[in-house]
């Protein structure tokens, strides 16, 4: 009976830790636009608590960086001074919602697409209970949002390089030349007049200056000529 009686605590427990780690809080929207061609230089997202105790949550904003097949690369971000956060850091109390202000304030001339990350990071709440014998996981939660600033200018994707990578695939390596970001949700890919449907790469869109790569199922490398990309 004791056997029993332990084992049923410790599955309550394990339940207990399980039931604790869904994130405490959300960050709305997703991806937050500045138009540049229009003077916009204040934005606003909202804070909502959905999980558990107070959650603290600090702001910060850094350069967005992309690899070459088109992931957010999250580690030794560069701290960026072209925005401000206001206010640093929130607690948020259960069912508690508030705003913040991302306010643009760089004197650069902005001539062509830009990208950055808000990063809204929980950090720990020291509080001072009587210990309960019950275990608790708490998860601390990361989001990355995107602020985009926009000059409504058109990106222009341009032909690099191409070679097989084996097992009957082949890389296209192509620059956004343009001022624009290139959606990837728009982009199509064609050679020698055949739309190429399956192809890697596709996540984020591609800003300007940077290159993508994308792999699909082709018997031998492509040139220039026989590659097209649409929107």
């Amino acid at each position: 009976m004791k056997l029993r009686i332990l084992a049923l605590t410790l599955m309550y427990l394990l339940f207990a830790a399980v039931c604790d780690v869904r994130a405490a809080f959300t960050i709305e929207p997703a991806v937050i636009m500045f138009w540049a061609d229009k003077g916009e230089k204040t934005a606003f997202a909202e804070i909502v608590h959905v999980n558990g105790g107070p959650a603290a949550v600090q702001f910060s904003v850094h350069e967005r960086k992309l690899d070459i097949n088109g992931k957010l690369v999250i580690d030794d971000m560069t701290p960026s001074s072209d925005f401000i956060v206001h206010p640093a850091q929130v607690i948020l109390y259960p069912n508690e919602r508030t705003t913040v202000q991302i306010q643009y304030r760089s004197k650069k001339k902005i001539t062509e697409d830009r990208a950055y990350v808000l990063l809204s990071r929980e950090v720990p709440i020291e509080i001072d209970e009587e210990p309960t014998g019950v275990i608790s996981v708490k998860t601390l939660t990361n989001y990355y949002t995107t602020l985009a600033v926009e000059t409504g200018k058109p990106g222009n994707l341009v032909f690099v390089s191409s070679k097989a990578i084996g097992g009957g695939k082949i890389e296209v390596i192509a620059e956004n030349k343009g001022g624009g970001r290139i959606p990837m949700d728009r982009i199509s890919l064609s050679v020698g007049g055949r739309s190429i449907t399956e192809f890697t790469g596709k996540g984020n869109s591609i800003m300007p200056g940077t290159q993508r790569r994308f792999t699909f199922e082709w018997p031998r490398a492509v040139t220039a000529k026989e590659v097209q990309f649409g929107r």
